[in-house]
């Protein structure tokens, strides 16, 4: 058997298999024997009748047809082998040749795995949204929230004025209409604080005890309802004094008997909170502005639906060691099953764009697998699944498995070097390291020494929590 493939277009490729007709000779005898017990051939039991009698009665264009179709399955696969073809379809065979008599030729055209175009890959810049490091705002926002929860507050007769605590009744109607949902009475909230609308905010700005202010309020945008009718009528008023901040404050506040203690210990604690999220979001940023210079960005179907697939497997998997049904699953979450094959759909396509986009990064970057490289991985997936080498060997001992191993260390490999390489710069446009990232701090190491911890989410920890913590010097991984 011969094999030669040529590039069609797109991502088409045109698969000529040559087949010897000594090499088909094998095919052509068992379709014989297969036909004939499938053919009724008067006076011969079923798969009885003579070679010459059975070629007789179907004819010998049938019996060759039925051999070359038996022999591609092991011919196709060893020329896909043969020309290095990474295919993502089933082929559409034609026979070129030999379909009466003589060698046979076969054009199996093939979908391959397309290439993107990774250009711009060596100078990535990517904006971190968070820093490193607790800043000085964080440390005053938190020394700030502290005060308020130590704040006192006095009944004055001046008027409203910015910080100031007040109590209104809210009346709303709409076209003469009250609206009792919109409407309070008695509310209390702080002036400027961005506890009500913005509106109401600026409404009570001004006033004495016992005045109103009536204002109309626009609809939303793209809504198309009337305008609301609103009136403010200010009950009381109470002026809020903060404690000054020295060090009696941090005292009465913390464990420390210093300001400056206090806020030292609150650095701290925001260093570890932001150099946490920042480790937990540099992935994700960079892949982000990855893929954002990769092109072209459209994706076979074929590759989606068996991302989709793949995914909707692992997924089943993950709820049946939960000892939960896919059923109970929507029921429990209120989704139809149009709407999670969608958000499916949505996720796998981010998925191959991201593998088609590391396989090119690994083709720029020339990388190759050694069998060191190999054989430690091998020894991480054999640990990882409590199970001995050399079955984790046996697993990956075909030729499609071991290519499709390498073709994932190559792509682990380019992902490390992306992470490495790219330029990433926090808010004030200073240089982040993914590599110093990653290495563990003092207070890190001495809150995972009992076990791994995981990172929290980027909104999981915030002033609040920190001036809540204050004094325990709590790291980041701890609170989450």
């Amino acid at each position: 058997m011969r094999s030669s493939a040529e590039k069609s277009e797109g991502n088409q490729v045109d698969l000529r298999i040559e087949i010897d007709e000594e090499e088909l000779a094998p095919f052509i005898e068992s379709s014989i024997r297969k036909l004939a017990k499938q053919v009724r051939i008067p006076g011969f039991r079923p798969g009885k009748a003579p070679k010459k009698v059975v070629e007789s009665r179907i004819g010998l264009k049938a019996i060759r047809l039925e051999a070359i179709e038996e022999s591609l399955d092991s011919f196709y696969r060893q020329a896909v082998l043969d020309n290095d073809l990474d295919v993502i379809e089933p082929p559409r065979v034609t026979i070129a040749e030999g379909e009466d008599s003589g060698n046979v030729a076969v054009i199996a055209t093939v979908a391959v795995r397309p290439q993107v175009s990774v250009q711009g890959y060596d100078s990535l810049v990517v904006n971190l949204p968070v820093h490193t490091y607790g800043t000085e705002e964080d440390i005053s926002l938190a020394i700030e929230r502290m005060r308020e929860q130590q704040a006192e507050t006095a009944e004055v007769t001046r008027s409203v004025q910015t910080g100031d605590q007040v109590t209104v009744d809210i009346e709303v109607s709409q076209q003469g209409e009250p609206q009792r949902d919109d409407s309070a009475v008695d509310l209390g909230f702080r002036v400027g604080k961005g506890e009500v609308s913005a509106d109401v905010d600026e409404a009570v700005v001004g006033l004495l005890v016992g005045e109103s202010k009536e204002f109309e309020r626009q609809p939303a945008e793209g809504d198309s309802g009337p305008a609301t009718q609103v009136k403010v009528t200010l009950k009381a008023v109470r002026e809020v004094k903060l404690p000054d901040l020295n060090d009696e404050f941090a005292a009465d506040v913390s464990e420390f008997t210093t300001l400056g203690e206090l806020k030292d210990d609150l650095k701290k604690s925001f260093d570890n909170m932001r150099r946490a999220q920042a480790r937990q979001l540099y992935p994700d940023h960079v892949i982000s502005a990855f893929l954002n210079i990769v092109e072209p960005k459209t994706i076979p179907d074929s590759l989606i639906k068996e991302e989709v697939n793949s995914q909707i497997h692992t997924f089943g998997h993950r709820l049946d060691q939960q000892g939960m049904s896919l059923g109970q699953y929507l029921d429990m979450t209120g989704m139809s099953q149009t709407d999670l094959l969608m958000q499916f759909q949505q996720g796998a396509a981010q998925s191959v764009l991201l593998d088609l986009a590391l396989r090119s990064l690994a083709d720029a970057l020339s990388i190759e697998i050694s069998m060191s490289d190999q054989d430690e991985e091998l020894v991480r997936i054999s640990e990882a699944l409590n199970e001995e080498i050399t079955e984790t060997r046996q697993r990956y001992s075909t030729i499609e498995a071991e290519k499709s191993f390498k073709v994932e260390l190559r792509k682990s490999k380019a992902a490390d070097w992306l992470m490495e390489n790219a330029v990433v710069l926090d808010p004030d446009g200073m240089p982040v390291s993914f590599a110093e990232l990653k290495e563990a701090t003092a207070e890190e190491s001495l809150s995972t020494a009992g076990g791994d911890a995981e990172l929290p989410d980027e909104t999981a920890l915030d002033v609040e929590s920190i001036t809540e913590n204050s004094g325990a010097n709590l790291d980041s991984d701890q609170q989450a």
